[in-house]
């Protein structure tokens, strides 16, 4: 038994025994609900499900920014499908010892259009503090020096990252964030990216690099 609802508005929705349908971005799909399993998933089947974990952490403190600004949608795949995508590729499973190989450069939290960022140099003068320096090039378009400065960056083998959203412009040229303190020995990745001053638009994600505390 179940029931669906045909809406105008909405669309339909709503499921019969184990099929489900359901509007979606305007398209009107249906699909079955899948079993619930009845034996203790494989090794394979738990490291994937492991690394959607990992991955879904990874993000979290950037989904809602990546959700507007990591490319276009195209059909049925949102931007946090891409962005998710983007972390199952480079989170590697290695069968062989249980464990993940992460590709920290080709991660990304931003894809656009904008004016990227260049001249990047990075360190950390304190376990608690973070310094940045970028060069200006806005050159003739005054327009691009009030773009916004997007910082990304996390310590490796751990999945919690930090975001920090609209924290400088093209224009200042340097940043200083106040950070949780950093056990010393940790590998610390960052990521830039800049938004324009109408949120229209963003830079692609550029890969500043990493240090050592």
């Amino acid at each position: 038994m179940g029931k669906v609802n045909d809406s105008l508005l909405s669309g339909t929705s709503g499921r019969t025994g184990r099929i489900v349908v359901a509007n979606v971005f305007g398209n009107e799909i249906s699909k079955i609900r899948p079993r619930k399993r009845s034996k203790k998933p494989s090794l394979k089947q738990q490291m994937i499900q492991q690394r959607m974990k990992k991955c879904a952490e990874f993000m979290a403190s950037y989904r809602s920014f990546a959700c507007n600004h990591f490319g276009r949608r195209v059909g049925m795949t949102s931007c946090y499908n891409l962005a998710m995508t983007n972390l199952l590729e480079n989170f590697v499973i290695n069968h062989a010892n249980q464990s993940f190989n992460i590709n920290y450069p080709a991660i990304s939290f931003a894809r656009g259009n904008l004016l990227g960022i260049i001249g990047v140099t990075f360190n950390m003068p304190s376990t608690d503090s973070l310094e940045i320096n970028w060069q200006n090039n806005a050159g003739s378009i005054t327009e691009r020096e009030n773009d916004w400065l997007q910082v990304l960056f996390g310590v490796e083998d751990q999945s919690n990252t930090i975001f920090l959203e609209n924290v400088a412009m093209r224009s200042s040229e340097t940043y200083t964030a106040i950070i949780p303190p950093i056990e010393n020995g940790n590998t610390v990745h960052v990521w830039l990216s800049f938004r324009s001053e109408d949120n229209s638009d963003v830079s692609n994600t550029f890969y500043a690099g990493s240090l050592t505390t």
